[in-house]
C-alpha cells in the first residue's frame, strides 16, 4: 500500500489554492518534483508532511504522524523532523515509532548549513541533521510508501518539535 501525503508549503505561483490546504503527492515524481521546487524557491518556514490515510487522533482529529521539511538551497541538503507524539496514545509492544526524532547525518562542519525546525522563533534542528537532499528524497519516499518512521536514514531524539 502506498500513502497519499498532503504537503503544506509555499507556491507563490499558485494564488487559488489557500495556505490551510495542503497538496497532494501520490507519486515518486511528484515527490520529487516537490523537492525541486522547494530547492528552486526558498520557503519561509519548513514544509510539513502528513499520510492522508494514517489514523488521525486527538480532540481536533489531527494525523498521529507528522514530518517537517527543512531545505538548504546551496548546500542541497535538508533535515526531517518526525513527530508521533507520544502523548497522544500510548505505544504498543514494540512501537518505536512515538515520539519526536530528527534525522542524524554526518558530523557537522563549519560550512554545514543551519535548518530551523520554527523559523519564527529561529528554533534549529539538531546541527548533525543535516543530509544530502537524495537521502531526504529516499525518506520521504519511504514514508509515502509505509506511512512509518523511514528506515532508510538513522535517526536522533530530539526536544524540539
Amino acid at each position: 500500500m502506498s500513502y497519499t501525503l498532503d504537503v503544506w508549503y509555499y507556491r507563490g505561483d499558485d494564488v487559488a489554492r489557500p495556505a490551510n490546504v495542503p497538496v497532494a503527492v501520490t507519486s515518486s515524481s511528484e515527490l520529487k518534483e516537490l523537492l525541486e521546487y522547494m530547492l528552486a524557491h526558498g520557503q519561509p518556514h519548513p514544509s510539513q508532511i502528513v499520510a492522508r490515510e494514517r489514523p488521525r487522533v486527538g480532540p481536533y482529529d489531527e494525523p498521529d504522524t507528522l514530518i517537517k521539511v527543512a531545505v538548504a538551497i546551496p548546500e542541497r541538503q535538508g533535515a526531517l523532523l518526525f513527530l508521533s507524539p507520544e502523548s497522544w496514545e500510548p505505544p504498543a509492544a514494540g512501537d518505536d515509532s512515538t515520539g519526536v526524532y530528527a534525522t542524524l547525518g554526518d558530523q557537522p562542519t563549519s560550512d554545514s548549513p543551519t535548518l530551523y525546525v520554527d523559523t519564527d522563533t529561529k528554533t534549529p534542528f539538531p546541527k548533525n541533521s543535516a543530509l544530502p537532499i537524495a537521502r531526504i528524497v529516499e525518506a520521504l519516499e519511504e514514508f509515502r510508501q509505509t506511512g512509518e518512521r523511514p528506515t532508510c536514514v538513522d535517526w536522533q531524539e530530539s526536544d524540539v518539535s
